[in-house]
């Protein structure tokens, strides 16, 4: 009986050993980031620039494929059905991680549920970019004018539960104005409206607003986040001005629920590495995004936290979309 347990042990630590030395440290082959939108817009930007950063520190190639349709919902739920390996993520925004469950009737996917943070990328302001000739300088002066003729100024977005309509809508609750809502299949339409005076207003990213501004094409009325922005430090936030809208817009990258705890701390520490790079802070911030390193733990309190605040913004503004197009 004392051999056999003795064999037992022996045998016990023989295998633990061969375990370990075949153990296939990750990532030994390249990773998929997903992208939930079309190429050569500001998430895909952000994708290519994050994902150059990534294949630096994790040493394995990290590929950006593009799933764009249904206000993300196609990207999300290729991700969420993927095998939980850490070789399949998702550039997560608003859209798919906290405005499509309370906007589509139905979806195949819960982003509390389905997906755990790696971590957060970074966050950007929205700008109010209005036509030049509007007659408005700030803020204040927009809302007496909408108030003036309620029901008959318009507001332009990329869709039907994008980030542009919720924070626009927000600000319509915030100041009490009835602007209505005109989509557009994307946002350069939908800015292009702004300046050929089609439509009165739009909600859109400030690093899309500052070339046109500068073009003169549109008027920057202010930013929705709670400090000034360092690409431009002259425009005012909303709540300077007496509105207190603060919707930024962020980029989150998650994975496939029950992904490994150790997968998740590797590509947590390894995306904290490359926003600390020179090169990937200037490329981001270039496109108008503000690095954020942080933890896991951080990450998902900011998506539960932004689950609640853009789903209570879209119920109240009761925008509902029956399906996915």
């Amino acid at each position: 009986m004392k051999r056999f347990q003795q064999y037992l042990g022996t045998l016990a630590l023989s295998l633990s050993i061969v375990s370990i030395t075949h153990a296939v440290p990750f990532p030994d082959k390249p990773v998929r980031l997903i992208v939930p939108f079309t190429a050569g817009g500001n998430v895909d930007n952000s994708a290519r620039t994050i994902g150059q950063g990534l294949t630096e520190q994790l040493g394995q190639g990290v590929i950006v494929e593009n799933k764009p349709g249904a206000n993300t919902l196609i990207g999300a739920e290729f991700v969420a059905r993927a095998n939980p390996d850490g070789y399949t993520l998702l550039l997560g925004t608003p859209e798919s991680l906290a405005i499509n469950p309370h906007v589509y009737k139905k979806i195949n996917y819960d982003p509390l549920k389905d997906f755990t943070p790696v971590g957060l990328v970074g966050n950007f302001p929205f700008a109010l970019v209005v036509n030049p000739k509007l007659p408005a300088k700030n803020i204040k002066e927009f809302v007496v004018l909408a108030k003036s003729v309620p029901g008959k100024m318009n507001y332009s977005s990329w869709g039907v539960g994008s980030t542009s309509q919720i924070t626009f809508e927000k600000f319509n609750q915030v100041a009490g104005i009835d602007l209505v809502h005109i989509p557009f299949q994307g946002a350069a339409p939908a800015i292009t409206a702004i300046a050929a005076d089609e439509v009165q207003a739009m909600m859109v990213p400030l690093s899309v607003a500052l070339p046109q501004a500068a073009g003169g094409k549109v008027k920057i009325l202010g930013i929705t986040t709670s400090q000034r922005f360092a690409s431009a430090p002259d425009v005012q936030t909303f709540q300077e001005q007496g509105y207190p809208v603060i919707m930024s817009g962020w980029h989150l990258i998650v994975a496939p629920k029950k992904t490994s705890p150790a997968v998740l701390q590797t590509l947590n520490q390894s995306l904290n590495k490359a926003l600390e790079t020179q090169a990937t802070k200037e490329a981001l911030m270039k496109i108008g995004i503000e690095p954020s390193p942080g933890t896991i733990a951080q990450a998902t309190k900011l998506m539960q936290t932004e689950y609640e605040r853009w789903g209570k913004t879209a119920k109240d503004a009761g925008i509902a979309i029956e399906k996915a197009d």
